[in-house]
């Protein structure tokens, strides 16, 4: 089972960007970098081969003959395909009528366009076209997305979703003032380039101006932004991934965007008001709390500047085993990244020790999704999940088959679910997980307990006396509700098994309620 399908970034991936000196991540939210469909109307000129027999007559007039009588007699075509010729090269101004000196009549010559012309085998025609390109909201430049223009989402398919939208900034449409016309062509080759055409090959294009944008249609790339507080301030930092990548130029224009001052009031105010923190305290106690909470970096320090040391020692050696062609020495290379990596594992299982003898730690937003995965594989008596929603993102087939066979094992399984009378921003998916849940709770009465408590903030994980967690992540609903904004998604876990028995008691009382 993997329960990191549903996000962009896998709980190893948001382990990987917890890395910012100075500053904790705490937060990782789906979202929608703006981005406008803009159709634009431009003029171009092409460059392309002359036809033949255009290219003849212009050859004709050049030696001095004057009339289609006599050009036609030359190239032995018949007068009204020559007249034709004549009236594209007059129309392109590669030929026109002029009156020798003294002499009233006028005869065909060649312009100095059509001496050019008729030089380079090449005709240049002005067109005028329509161009569909796509400008990004926050750089506020025109961009090609290639294979990633089909995961544009409109604003339908964010609210659907719960995906944060990222605010344009300036917060208004592109203009023609905002396009420069490097951008635009640049953007142009790329596209044309792509579907295997050539914007500047056999019939070379060149773009002259931008004279109107038609029409635009706003789209949203997704992403995923990452919240980064300073350990020892308010300060607040936002990164964006891309595709799998780290957008320094996002993360730099919404910086300086004015929606930025508004997330980072969110972010702020979710942080002041600690709700990792009071959340533990309601549920645990504070006197629990204070006494037992402790910094899991604090206790792991000299183990992972050891595991740094180690790790960072493998890939000069791995340097070197690239580099060398002595097999001696290559054999010597792989026994010492063996043995490094022997040393990182024994580290690793030290960690892991040392955080499992301390009753009550912080735990980091990336820690949740693999802690539900361990307790749905591993819990052997018991297991409760408590959270506000139930959404088909989550409790998906995947997860509901790992949810099953934790019943036919015998395991007792309690959730407790549901804020609010109604939970309107459900979709059919949602109905339907939720049903699914239902007919589980019917099927497996007597190890099952469904129960909707209409009024529960909590997110609480306990599985038999090994942990208890209560956070502000919602375990069933990895998205959360449709409007949700950026919170501190850190959470504490416990492993002192009095407290988890305590706690486990108290949130039974109220799941067996009525029942």
């Amino acid at each position: 089972m993997n329960l990191d399908e549903h996000t962009s970034l896998s709980s190893e991936e948001l382990r990987r960007y917890d890395n910012r000196s100075g500053f904790d991540l705490v937060c990782s939210q789906e979202v929608g970098l703006p981005v406008y469909k803009i159709t634009v109307d431009a003029l171009t000129q092409i460059r392309k081969p002359i036809p033949p027999i255009e290219e003849y007559v212009l050859k004709a007039i050049d030696i001095g003959l004057s009339s289609e009588e006599e050009i036609a007699g030359l190239l032995g075509l018949e007068l009204p395909t020559i007249k034709e010729a004549m009236v594209n090269l007059r129309v392109s101004e590669d030929i026109d009528l002029f009156a020798p000196d003294a002499s009233q009549l006028q005869v065909w010559k060649l312009t100095k366009k059509g001496e050019k012309t008729l030089q380079s085998a090449r005709i240049i025609v002005p067109e005028e076209r329509t161009l569909e390109i796509n400008f990004d909201g926050l750089l506020r430049i025109p961009r090609w997305y290639g294979q990633l223009e089909k995961a544009l989402l409109l604003p339908k398919n964010l609210r659907d979703e719960g995906i944060v939208e990222i605010e344009p900034s300036p917060k208004r449409p592109p203009e023609l003032s905002d396009l420069k016309l490097k951008d635009v062509d640049k953007v142009i080759g790329e596209i044309e380039k792509a579907k295997g055409k050539k914007w500047k090959n056999s019939q070379e294009q060149d773009l002259l101006a931008l004279k109107a944008i038609e029409r635009r249609q706003r789209f949203f790339q997704p992403a995923t932004a990452l919240v980064y507080k300073e350990k020892d301030s308010d300060e607040i930092q936002v990164a964006f991934v891309v595709d799998g990548i780290l957008s320094n130029e996002h993360e730099t224009a919404f910086a300086r965007s004015n929606s930025s001052k508004k997330i980072r009031s969110q972010i702020i105010d979710a942080l002041q008001k600690n709700e990792p923190l009071k959340l533990a305290e309601e549920m645990l106690g504070q006197q629990f709390v204070a006494k037992n909470l402790v910094d899991p970096d604090v206790i792991t320090a000299k183990v992972t500047e050891a595991k740094a040391e180690i790790e960072a020692q493998i890939e000069s050696t791995q340097e070197k085993l690239d580099q060398t062609n002595d097999e001696d020495e290559k054999n010597s290379l792989i026994q010492q990244l063996q043995e490094k990596e022997e040393q990182i594992a024994q580290l690793q299982a030290q960690m892991h020790s040392m955080l499992a003898s301390v009753p009550m730690r912080w735990l980091e937003m990336y820690e949740h999704r693999p802690l539900l995965e361990q307790a749905l594989k591993e819990s052997q008596e018991r297991l409760m999940i408590i959270s506000p929603w139930i959404r088909a993102n989550s409790v998906n087939q995947s997860f509901l088959q790992q949810f099953e066979n934790l019943l036919k094992r015998g395991v007792k399984v309690f959730v407790g679910y549901g804020l609010g009378e109604k939970d309107e921003n459900r979709n059919s998916p949602d109905i339907k997980a939720e049903k699914t849940l239902q007919n589980l709770a019917n099927h497996y009465s007597k190890t099952f307990t469904l129960k909707r408590l209409g009024d529960t903030h909590a997110k609480i994980l306990i599985s038999d006396t090994k942990f208890a967690v209560t956070t502000s992540f919602n375990w069933l609903s990895f998205k959360g509700e449709r409007d949700r904004t950026f919170r501190d998604e850190r959470g504490t876990l416990v492993s002192e098994p009095h407290k988890i028995d305590e706690l486990f008691d108290n949130l039974l009382k109220r799941l067996t309620k009525g029942l």
